[in-house]
Order: structure tokens, then sequence, then C-alpha cells
């Protein structure tokens, strides 16, 4: 049994794809969905395979996935950056959580209409989408984190004669990063939504612009394999946001990791 557990554990990611593929051949084999709009696991790889071949898709999806990770890194940095504001300042603590609570629930693709208006095509009309529906999460964690550090951690700074300036920078900052960092991966996934939604919308190259190309082409299958294309994406990118947490905060998780 434990030999067992072992070896899921440590193929879980193998293990859970060809669980993944294996339904989706089964709910193929079986008819439910027509097979013009649900092709088969071989015909979606042969699809992939086809547009690797004339290198289009490499060109789209790095497009794709530098918009995001751009995005991110301009909306965390923002969003950290009006967290520490907040905390400075009640007054405009107040005012951002309004501006937050009336923006946040909006989703990426109402931005759009309106950026193309004020922006038109091109790079700012997705970097005003991407931060505008991005920022929100390290914010709010940002908030929550700092308001969140132990008392005793402050005096203990203000022991060693720590300045208010130098306890946000030297103490309070670097503790809250841990629950900063995962607002940042929930943002992770909702920069990559927002590109592919603009993209989609009002783009003129990457991913999102394939993906409505093809649906309208009536060309499922290769739709099907620009989606799994798109789920590897923010794999990735969490991927890469997990290994800066690791990074920066790897004290934090050998302290949560340390045996009682």
């Amino acid at each position: 049994m434990n030999a067992a557990l072992q070896f899921a554990e440590r193929f879980r990611v193998p293990l859970c794809l060809l669980l993944v593929f294996g339904i989706w051949q089964a709910v193929h084999l079986a008819g439910v969905v027509p097979e013009k709009f649900f092709p088969s696991m071989p015909e979606i790889v042969g699809a992939f395979w086809r547009m690797l071949s004339d290198g289009t898709v490499i060109t789209a999806w790095v497009t794709t996935f530098l918009r995001a990770l751009i995005g991110l890194i301009a909306a965390a940095s923002l969003g950290i950056a009006l967290a520490i504001l907040s905390d400075l300042s009640p007054v405009l603590s107040r005012g951002i959580r309004y501006v937050s609570d009336i923006l946040q629930p909006i989703p990426p693709a109402a931005f759009v209409p309106m950026a193309v208006f004020m922006l038109g095509l091109g790079t700012k009309l997705y970097a005003f989408v991407i931060i505008l529906v991005t920022v929100w999460p390290p914010y709010l964690n940002g908030v929550t984190a700092l308001q969140a550090v132990s008392p005793v951690q402050v005096n203990t700074g203000r022991m060693f004669g720590l300045s208010r300036s130098q306890i946000l920078w030297q103490v309070r900052l670097p503790a809250a990063l841990p629950e900063i960092f995962t607002g940042i991966r929930y943002a992770a996934t909702i920069s990559l939504i927002a590109v592919i939604v603009s993209e989609m919308l009002a783009g003129r190259d990457g991913i999102g612009f394939m993906i409505y190309k093809k649906v309208y082409a009536m060309r499922s299958s290769d739709v099907f394999a620009l989606m799994f294309l798109v789920a590897c994406s923010g794999v990735l990118l969490n991927g890469l946001v997990a290994l800066l947490r690791r990074a920066l905060t790897g004290w934090h998780m050998r302290m949560m990791e340390r045996p009682e």
C-alpha cells in the first residue's frame, strides 16, 4: 500500500494527465457529443503537431505568454505598492478599497470595448486590461497580510531602534510576503485569462486570436489543441511564481515544513 502511494505521489502529474486523456477518449468513444465538436485525443495531438510544424503556434504562444508574464509583473508590483500606501494612509485605504469593490467583479471581456475606444489596438490595450483585472489579488492579500503581522515582531523592531519606515520594509513587508504571493499566484491565472480574452475580442495575433479564427473555421481539433496549450501555459506561469516565492520566502516555507 505504501509503495503504491509513493508511486502515485512520485508520478502524480503523468498519472493525472493519463486520467484526463482516458476520460476524454472514453467520452469521445461513447458518442455523448457529436464527433465534429468533440474530436478524439489522437486527432487533437495530430492537429497540434501540424500547427507546431509550421511554426505559427510557437510564435503565437510566445507572444501570449510574454504579455501575460509582463502584465502579471506590472500588476503585482502595482498591487503591492497600493497595499503599502493603504497601510500608510487610512484615507487612501478606504478610497482604494471602494475602487476595488467596484472594479474587481467586472470580467475582463467587459473592459475590452472601453479599452479599444480609449487606447486603440495594440500593446496599450493589453496592458490596460491585464493590469486592471489582475492588480486586485496582490493588493487585497497585501493589505490583509500587512495588517496581520504579529505585534511581537513590530515591537521587537522598535526595541532595536527601527523607525516606522524601517519596520515596514524590514519587518512587516517580509513577514507579509508569503500571503502576498498567494494573491500573485491567483493573479497569474487572471492575467492569462485577460490576455486570451483580449486577443480573441480585439487582437491580431497570439493564442487567443488563433482560437478565434479556428472556431469560426470549425476546426475543433485545432481549438482543443490550443486550449490544452493555454492550460499548460497557466501551469508554467504558476510554476514561475512558485519558484520566485521559494527564492524570496524560502525561510517561511522551511519553517512551515519543520516537524513539531
